[in-house]
């Protein structure tokens, strides 16, 4: 496609980082290249950043300043670019999204995850409220979808008909890593590393992430004389102790576990470099699971064999191409011996990063999601 910088692009969220790496990263880089691009996320930063024009907005101190504050400030200076085509990414902002639908205007939406079962567990909402909210956010979506165009993020069509998508008003984009972007990270022999150094990036705690589980795998490992050293990057959830004061391994193995907080994306993966495994921790009950999560590629872009949920979509990909081990990510015991398996076999070690760098060049990196969304858009204009 030729470059068109007359052509308007407006991201906007009211949940996600400037930095968010789908957001950011890949699709608005990506579609700078051809358009100009602007995003409206939450962060402290405004001006350009790789050709992108980002206008930060500051984080919300409560869910209902967030709600009835941030999203409107969001929306108004999404309107005041007078975009050709505008792309939201939070439920919260769908309403928005039908009256610019409405008003014949180009709309995108971007469904990262499955929104309404994940209404019906929020902790934080009564329960009354819950069932209400979820019909409500259905409701909308449902009738939203003859105005807006859908990118559902699944891991495979089955799902599709959760999100009440229509013939010609969607289009799957899914959330593979930018495999040249991440080469620069990659090891291509990790097995000459020093020691057993483990990688983490993400959640730490909240209603889907438990570092716990993984305090208690490495306390059963040292108990067997496997040392282990976990380097993980990432924050903790709003509803959530933020330490491990309650974890009664927490004081024999915190020597072995280095907590950086949250950084960048390439700070982040400098310290991979270091490591021979990585770990994800969202788990997702199986019924409301319909995407992978970001991490899963990230790590096979970079040649780290992981250990990951035992949910049907992980296994799918592992069955094929064996770039780990799928457990179920509440037992201790599991992810023990996952780590153990993988770390303690050179050969097969060996496999799973040859997999690794076989199935992101071959099929799962961002290059064949890239065209994609260009060729989405590019169809939105003409029509």
């Amino acid at each position: 496609m030729e470059l068109n910088k007359n052509i308007k692009v407006c991201h906007f969220s009211s949940v996600h980082s400037i930095h968010d790496t789908r957001v950011f990263s890949r699709e608005c880089v990506s579609l700078a290249k051809y358009f100009d691009v602007t995003l409206i996320a939450i962060g402290n930063f405004t001006g350009q950043k790789q050709g992108v024009r980002i206008i930060g907005i500051p984080l919300a101190k409560t869910k209902l300043e967030r709600f009835f504050g941030t999203t409107f400030k969001v929306f108004v200076s999404a309107i005041k670019t007078e975009a050709d085509i505008f792309h939201i990414h939070d439920a919260e902002m769908l309403p928005f999204a039908l009256v610019l639908g409405l008003l014949g205007k180009n709309v995108v939406y971007d469904i990262h995850e499955n929104t309404k079962q994940d209404i019906l567990l929020k902790p934080w909402l009564k329960q009354d409220l819950k069932a209400k909210a979820a019909r409500m956010y259905d409701a909308l979506l449902k009738f939203s979808s003859r105005f807006v165009h859908y990118i559902p993020v699944v891991a495979n069509d089955q799902f599709l008909p959760i999100f009440h998508v229509k013939h010609k008003q969607y289009t799957v984009i899914q959330n593979f890593a930018d495999v040249d972007e991440m080469r620069k990270y990659k090891v291509e022999d990790r097995l000459i590393l020093p020691d057993n150094h483990i990688f983490y990036v993400g959640m730490i705690k909240d209603m889907y992430y438990d570092f716990n589980v993984l305090i208690e795998a490495v306390h059963q490992l040292k108990q067997k004389g496997f040392i282990v050293f976990v380097h993980a990057v990432g924050y903790f959830g709003a509803n959530v102790k933020h330490d491990f004061e309650d974890n009664k391994y927490w004081h024999e193995v915190k020597e072995q576990i280095h907590f950086y907080g949250k950084l960048s994306m390439d700070s982040a993966y400098k310290i991979s470099m270091q490591c021979k495994l990585g770990i994800c921790l969202k788990n997702q009950p199986e019924e409301i699971l319909v995407s992978h999560e970001r991490k899963f590629f990230e790590y096979m872009a970079v040649a780290l064999p992981s250990v990951f949920c035992q949910s049907k979509i992980y296994k799918d990909i592992n069955d094929k191409y064996k770039i780990g081990e799928a457990i179920d990510l509440k037992s201790a015991e599991q992810m023990a011996l996952a780590i153990q398996i993988i770390l303690s076999n050179d050969d097969e070690y060996r496999l799973m990063q040859a997999n690794c760098i076989k199935a992101s060049e071959e099929k799962y990196n961002w290059k064949s999601q890239e065209n994609l969304l260009v060729n989405l858009y590019e169809s939105l204009i003409k029509n």
